[in-house]
């Protein structure tokens, strides 16, 4: 990045804390939109994979030989469920984790915003996972997901953050 554009950043950076600061409800916001993206990507997710069951689109692979060749093949660990089925199974237990994460945080942010004042544990639960997807979605998914968990992590962080500028 240019010493220019590097500097512009800070400068919206600190703008953006003071804007903040300066908003009791800022902390409650952000809580709210990170949660709210985890909720909508996790339900997106879900959907996708319930429609993968009749008529497979999404995550599905692209050679239709493969897909085949899954449903014909068994896992060592329980012979009887073939891979495809197996596969499936994953991404809807994936998509559920990440609603539980994204709905338990909309219902702090939503009726609850002290409590996430209030507990570090809860801070850093939040920061934490919102990290690890983001970290995880680096190696192994497409941008949409990345993007989202970078959105939802820099909101929780900076949720965190002025919560200790702020004070509960």
């Amino acid at each position: 990045m240019h010493p220019i554009e590097s500097k512009m950043v800070w400068h919206l950076a600190f703008a953006f804390l003071n804007l903040a600061v300066k908003e009791p409800r800022m902390v409650q916001i952000l809580v709210i939109f990170a949660a709210s993206i985890f909720l909508l990507l996790g339900s997106l997710h879900g959907i996708y994979t319930l429609r993968d069951l009749s008529h497979p689109r999404a995550f599905t692979p692209s050679d239709p030989a493969l897909r085949e060749a899954m449903q014909k093949s068994g896992i060592r660990f329980h012979p009887s469920i073939n891979l495809w089925k197996a596969w499936l199974g994953f991404n809807l237990t994936h998509s559920l984790g990440i609603v539980i994460f994204g709905a338990a945080f909309l219902y702090v942010g939503l009726f609850a915003p002290q409590v996430f004042a209030a507990s570090g544990l809860m801070q850093a639960a939040a920061v934490v996972v919102a990290a690890l997807y983001f970290l995880i979605s680096l190696g192994f998914f497409f941008a949409t997901p990345t993007i989202g968990a970078a959105i939802s992590l820099a909101c929780f962080l900076v949720a965190t953050v002025l919560v200790h500028f702020m004070g509960p």
